[in-house]
């Protein structure tokens, strides 16, 4: 594996608790090719967004490092999971319409993801780096939030999740680049769901590697006092893409 997972357990959790993609997020994607056959789907997780590519494409191939992750995917027909590395995959030469890696890159060697990509893309096939950015939630429940992940257990977050707060601005992109209208992940949630979300956080699983869950603990027993059983909030992740359609000779 050519870089630290931070996801190799608990697949299951993070299938149920991390937010999905919206559709207009595939049928955009689609919609960039000039032809629908395959895509791919590098370090897909549990296949989020690689469900919603099979709606479009004839085939979607959903790779993933993690047997844990691939183990709890949502399972469909139009998709072909399987445990393999970013870097270097068993995708068959020039057979992908689309490459698509959703909130992973910033994991990725990306000198040898961006060779792999060249090796397996169509001649103007699209490439498509995507992450969901920090979330945002409104009134003195979003305040607090900001507080707690900027300030109080932001040093528990690996380098790479730099490059979300970012919006993958400053990861090396060597193609000639164009835009994704705006989108957004939405979703309404109540306190458990939420604190859920949260312990499928990189940051949660280094502080419980160095037994230093105090911070964790204490936001967890706040909420319990601001946000009531069954009250709902919107939490709202702005979608960012970094998005090229590679020529080949």
């Amino acid at each position: 594996m050519a870089y630290e997972n931070h996801f190799e357990q608990g697949g299951a959790v993070y299938a149920q608790s991390r937010p999905t993609y919206p559709e207009s997020l595939a049928i955009e994607l689609a919609s960039l090719c000039a032809s629908k056959t395959h895509a791919v789907d590098i370090g897909c997780g549990t296949g989020q967004l690689s469900v919603l590519l099979a709606s479009q494409f004839e085939k979607v191939t959903a790779l993933d490092p993690s047997a844990s992750q691939i183990a709890s995917a949502e399972q469909h027909e139009g998709v072909e999971y399987s445990v393999q590395s970013a870097e270097d995959t068993r995708v068959q030469d020039t057979s992908a319409d689309l490459v698509v890696a959703a909130q992973a890159a910033h994991w990725f060697d990306l000198d040898k993801f961006y060779a792999e990509v060249e090796r397996i893309i169509k001649p103007n096939g699209i490439l498509a780096l995507i992450s969901y950015g920090v979330p945002v939630l409104e009134g003195e429940i979003g305040k607090r939030f900001d507080q707690f992940y900027w300030k109080d257990i932001y040093h528990f977050w690996p380098q790479g999740r730099k490059h979300v707060e970012r919006g993958y601005q400053d990861l090396s992109f060597p193609y000639e680049e164009f835009t994704l209208k705006p989108l957004a992940i939405e979703r309404l949630w109540n306190r458990d769901q939420f604190l859920l979300y949260i312990d499928t956080w990189s940051a949660k699983r280094k502080a419980e590697e160095a037994q230093d869950l105090t911070l964790f603990d204490a936001y967890t027993q706040e909420l319990a006092s601001t946000w009531p059983d069954g009250q709902t909030h919107k939490v709202c992740w702005p979608i960012v893409a970094r998005i090229a359609r590679i020529a080949k000779s």
